[in-house]
């Protein structure tokens, strides 16, 4: 998800928001553009291949890395990129949310996806298509190098503007946060919850304003949703918000202890990560990041927390033992999105603005190797491929290699 507006952020605030209305002006004129190619025309097969001839391994100074894929949402382009862990080696860039073109049969698709957040269960991939409303669900087991404009996936229609989400620890249910427009009252967000199983929306709660992310207790009992106005603690099994605890400060990233014992929560406003007992659902620590604190990650032990500080270009490390930052590393580009490997040997870092993804070992806080999201080569400063989310597996792609 990407930075929003706010009555208590800084001015630093507005001039994010008109990167990410820009990018939405390009989402919207590629999918123009996308359906004029579609609709009866040859053109845009030969388009297609083209823009597949021209895959390359992303040029990379020594980007090593375990064996796994890594699936990076890249909203402004409505696509996806899955790219080999252990080499930074592009695999594919594939379309999300690709809806057929009413009266054309099955040979032409609506490239308009907005794919902001994306979660990751077993083998199966779901993006928020915020665009469209929907929720993509894709089995990475199935793509196919050869197909990047339509791999095969199931499109679950939610609420309004889906920007995030995560599946509960047992793999049964996708929570999608929905922020709704950003005008009008009443405010229309709220957490639609799909099954699985059925891939159909089972529940869905209204909130009273705009959720952001979602997070789970390790049993899976309890949800913690970010939100303007403060972080909902969400009983699971009965959809009752249990309580908001306010006064966070505009948050937006949530992580959860290993042992459920601690919620972190990123307070953007005031540029720190707020520490919360989940016993007590009370603030025990505040710790002072950089500016614009994002999304933030914990070690698979739970002993560290990466912090993405989007304008300090910047990542913060934390010991979750003292609540202290032991770290501070430089990440231009407007760092946003973060993924640890699942053995936690690396960390993964996205520029907003610059699109570039940027890998560092967390033994030693040190760049490993750097590469663009997408196709070209070059930073993208701004042309629709910035990297809002990142999963990462131990399971190649297929046509990994």
């Amino acid at each position: 998800m990407t930075p929003r507006d706010s009555s208590t952020s800084r001015p630093a605030w507005a001039s994010r928001r008109v990167i990410i209305a820009a990018a939405a002006a390009v989402a919207l004129a590629a999918a123009g553009t996308a359906t004029a190619l579609a609709t009866g025309h040859s053109g845009a097969r030969h388009i297609a291949a083209d823009h597949r001839a021209a895959k390359a391994r992303l040029t990379s100074s020594s980007c090593t890395g375990p064996t796994g894929a890594a699936y990076v949402a890249l909203p402004g382009y409505q696509a996806f990129d899955a790219v080999n862990t252990d080499d930074c080696y592009l695999v594919q860039q594939y379309n999300v949310g690709d809806r057929e073109v009413p009266g054309t049969g099955t040979e032409d698709f609506n490239y308009d996806s907005t794919d902001e957040g994306v979660a990751m269960y077993g083998n199966t991939l779901y993006f928020a298509d915020t665009g469209n409303d929907t929720v993509a669900v894709i089995d990475s087991a199935a793509l196919q190098v050869s197909n990047y404009e339509n791999p095969a996936e199931t499109l679950i229609q939610v609420g309004f503007d889906p920007e995030s989400l995560a599946v509960t620890p047992d793999g049964s249910q996708v929570w999608v946060a929905e922020t709704g427009p950003e005008t009008g009252e009443p405010s229309l967000g709220g957490i639609s919850v799909i099954s699985t199983a059925t891939d159909t929306v089972t529940a869905r709660l209204h909130l009273w304003t705009d959720p952001r992310e979602i997070a789970f207790s390790p049993s899976g009992s309890t949800a913690y949703v970010t939100a303007s106005d403060g972080l909902y603690v969400i009983n699971t099994a009965t959809l009752q918000v249990v309580t908001v605890i306010r006064g966070l400060g505009n948050p937006q990233g949530v992580a959860v202890s290993p042992d459920g014992s601690t919620v972190y929560v990123t307070n953007t406003a005031q540029g720190s990560v707020e520490v919360i007992s989940a016993a007590t659902n009370t603030v025990t620590a505040a710790i002072g990041v950089g500016q614009m604190p994002w999304q933030l990650v914990l070690s698979p032990d739970g002993g560290t927390l990466y912090v993405a500080d989007a304008d300090s270009d910047a990542v913060s490390v934390i010991s979750t033992a003292s609540d202290t930052v032991t770290n501070t590393i430089s990440d231009p580009g407007d760092p946003v999105s973060l993924a640890l490997t699942p053995d936690g040997s690396e960390l993964w870092v996205g520029g907003l603005t610059s699109g570039i993804i940027t890998v560092f070992s967390t033994a030693t806080d040190s760049s490993e190797g750097t590469f663009n999201v997408g196709y070209g080569g070059k930073a993208n400063a701004g042309d629709g491929e910035e990297p809002t989310g990142i999963v990462i597996t131990s399971t190649l792609t297929p046509g990994g290699s």
